[in-house]
């Protein structure tokens, strides 16, 4: 027969064990509170959410952010590994998370977690900054900042890859590229290629560009070349400019159409180009470059020398 002291044993440790439960389901709320109120910054009408794991992916966490029984937003979490970062023994991780309205419009895209070079990394949070408020379909119509990390970024554009097809059931929108003809030549309507040009083993075509009269405005060059030694490419790096010459020989823009060599070094020399406006194809050694990547400018001078042979 059970004594009273056991009795009350019994209904202490129960009471224990209640005040536990309570404690922890009450600790936990709390927890989940402090989360919800740090997705309410970008998303205000989130009052609770749900996470799910997601399974053989490159996002690891889908979270569903809700207003009652209503869906407000969603955030994904993703990660990856990048292999050979310089001063970097190991592969290193970022992960990066992605929050988006109910309308897939991103609100934020932060970094979780990084072990990657800082000094490239806030590169990638400069990117970040420029993401709000664009529907994440079209995404890569935001251009990258310059100096961002080649590690860093193909692990970024994976995730909001995999998020938008998460989301959307969709690829996400390719990025419009400027017109690079539009850059170079004021009032440009078209151009038309000149049969009578003869390619050279670099300067690959001419055009006659007009005007919406049919007035030419000048002449666009095509040229092309590859240099050896370029960081972090095991072979030959390709760069190829638009050349615009007008009907003075004078040059009007000099636009790159591709670039395979390192962008943080490569974009150095892009106020360069500014400074050949109004120069002569045949005077422009005379205008001085900015400092560093030899390589990549040897190579500019390389190309600016085959156009001037033609032009």
């Amino acid at each position: 027969m059970m004594t009273r002291e056991n009795k009350w044993l019994i209904i202490n440790a129960f009471i224990l064990i209640l005040v536990g439960v309570l404690f922890l389901f009450g600790y936990n709320m709390y927890k989940e509170q402090l989360v919800v109120n740090q997705y309410k910054e970008y998303i205000s009408t989130v009052t609770s959410l749900k996470e799910e794991k997601v399974e053989d992916s490159i996002i690891q966490k889908k979270i569903t952010l809700k207003n009652g029984s209503e869906v407000v937003g969603y955030a994904y979490v993703g990660s990856d590994f990048a292999e050979g970062i310089p001063g970097h023994n190991e592969p290193s991780e970022l992960r990066i998370q992605v929050i988006v309205d109910k309308n897939f419009v991103i609100k934020k895209v932060l970094i979780d977690y990084s072990e990657h070079t800082p000094d490239f990394v806030k590169y990638v949070e400069q990117y970040f900054e420029k993401l709000p408020e664009t529907a994440i379909i079209d995404y890569k119509k935001v251009d990258e900042v310059a100096g961002a990390s080649k590690y860093s970024m193909p692990i970024v554009r994976e995730i909001l890859t995999e998020a938008t097809i998460l989301l959307t059931g969709k690829e996400p929108n390719p990025a419009e590229l400027p017109d690079p003809y539009k850059n170079i030549f004021e009032n440009y309507d078209s151009y038309e290629v000149d049969a009578t040009f003869t390619a050279t083993d670099k300067v690959t075509k001419k055009e006659i560009v007009k005007d919406a009269s049919d007035v030419v405005l000048g002449y666009a060059y095509t040229v092309t070349g590859t240099v050896e030694g370029i960081p972090y490419h095991d072979g030959p790096a390709r760069v190829t400019l638009l050349v615009g010459i007008d009907l003075d020989g004078k040059i009007i823009g000099v636009e790159t159409l591709v670039s395979e060599h390192t962008a943080s070094f490569y974009e150095k020399h892009l106020p360069y180009f500014g400074d050949l406006g109004g120069v002569a194809i045949a005077d422009f050694e005379t205008v001085d470059s900015v400092a560093g990547a030899t390589l990549s400018f040897n190579l500019i001078k390389e190309l600016l020398n085959a156009v001037k042979a033609v032009a």
